[in-house]
């Protein structure tokens, strides 16, 4: 009886339009951001080992491809579709020849398994014609998980903790923010999909709710928003799985970074000693289980919220690879017996404020800060084929707080 090898195949496509975001996110140059979001693509390296596939919209660089290499991050069977197309998923379907040879690397042999980012009928499609397993959540699975009206219900089912909250749409949006306001005084309004803290609008006094208002008005009347109490947040975990048919892995925890405006900017470890993990593990399992139930497959991430006053509350479910899912990979790869005594942080959309290579970026960092495998610290540049708009994101590895303080210093 032949054994079957499994062959993995790495996809992060990723189109504006499916993120479904609230007409209030205005982007200055949507053509330049969805141009970025094609960039992410290179992401995957972190998550591939040296004999899976990688489809990429264009060669990352060279340099960077072989430093990667060097440490045994990523691989050479990288793949680059011909056709023209909306998306990276989009040109896969039409390259036949792309296609073809996908359907022969798996064969009789072997088992593709297709690791794709947002989870699109395009995916699907691709999985089908390749003869692959989807690792990954059904189109209209994903859309729901990432609905934030699907995550207070899904809690509320299962008697875990909810924040106070109500649901409005854009006719109602502003009198029910106004009426929680004189309740709690500060509040929250959520688009009903957020994606890398777009659709996140935190009201703390009236300019901002009249900011919130003029751009409300470009919104179709039924788009929904949850308008909930701000609490105020003395940690902010998330949570990482891999979930299989028959599985739910633990990934790790991390905390993440976010300034006095709730913008994102990362994550980071060791976590803060206030963090509840017993409960956090406790509720996300039971998040997880139920997600099983309904077929989902693949990376999934949750965000917590710890309040002054102990409470415990899930803000937002991630039915895709995060940030922290990128550095986690990273960390345990390098050091799969120590990883947990690691000082290491994901820092996104770090600005350098010009259009530079990769070795250009390694001479303005510092040959010595970049990370050494040897002696377990430095800097790990990823995202960088964002360097074309002077911006990178970078995991941070030290073995010590001291290392870490300084290496960050470095990145500002």
């Amino acid at each position: 009886m032949t054994t079957q090898t499994n062959i993995n195949i790495f996809m992060h496509s990723l189109q504006l339009s499916a993120l479904k975001l609230s007409a209030v996110n205005r982007f200055d140059d949507p053509t330049r951001f969805q141009l970025q979001l094609n960039e992410y693509s290179q992401r995957a390296l972190l998550l591939a080992m040296k004999d899976d596939y990688i489809i990429l919209n264009q060669s990352p660089d060279k340099d960077y491809l072989d430093y990667l290499l060097n440490i045994n991050i990523g691989t050479q069977n990288i793949l680059i579709p011909e056709s023209q197309g909306e998306s990276l998923s989009d040109r896969v379907l039409k390259d036949k020849t792309l296609l073809n040879y996908l359907q022969q690397l798996g064969g009789k042999s072997n088992n593709l398994i297709l690791h794709p980012y947002v989870s699109t009928s395009s995916e699907a499609k691709i999985a089908h014609i390749i003869h692959a397993t989807l690792n990954a959540p059904s189109q209209d699975l994903s859309l729901k998980i990432n609905s934030k009206t699907y995550l207070l219900s899904l809690l509320q089912s299962l008697a875990l903790p909810t924040p106070k909250y109500e649901i409005a749409n854009s006719l109602t949006v502003i009198n029910i923010a106004k009426k929680l306001i004189n309740r709690y005084k500060k509040i929250i309004i959520l688009g009903n999909y957020s994606y890398g803290g777009l659709a996140v609008w935190p009201i703390i006094d009236e300019n901002t709710l009249k900011k919130f208002q003029q751009d409300v008005s470009q919104c179709h009347p039924k788009e929904q928003f949850i308008v909930e109490k701000l609490y105020d947040v003395i940690s902010s975990p998330n949570i990482q799985y891999q979930i299989a048919p028959n599985a739910i892995q633990a990934l790790g925890i991390t905390e993440q970074l976010l300034d006095d405006k709730l913008e994102y900017h990362g994550n980071c470890y060791p976590l803060s000693t206030t963090i509840q993990l017993e409960k956090i593990q406790q509720d996300s399992y039971c998040i997880c289980e139920q997600l099983q139930s309904q077929g989902y497959r693949g990376i999934l991430g949750m965000d917590f919220i710890e309040t002054r006053e102990g409470k415990l509350y899930i803000v937002d479910i991630n039915g895709r690879a995060n940030a922290s899912s990128f550095g986690l990979n990273v960390i345990r790869k390098l050091f799969p017996d120590s990883y947990q005594t690691k000082y290491f942080s994901i820092l996104t959309h770090i600005n350098i404020g010009k259009n530079v290579t990769f070795a250009e970026l390694i001479d303005k960092l510092g040959k010595k800060t970049l990370f050494d495998k040897q002696k377990g610290q430095g800097i790990l540049p990823y995202n960088t084929g964002c360097l074309q708009w002077g911006i990178f994101s970078a995991i941070v590895i030290a073995n010590t707080q001291q290392e870490w303080e300084w290496l960050h210093c470095v990145t500002k």
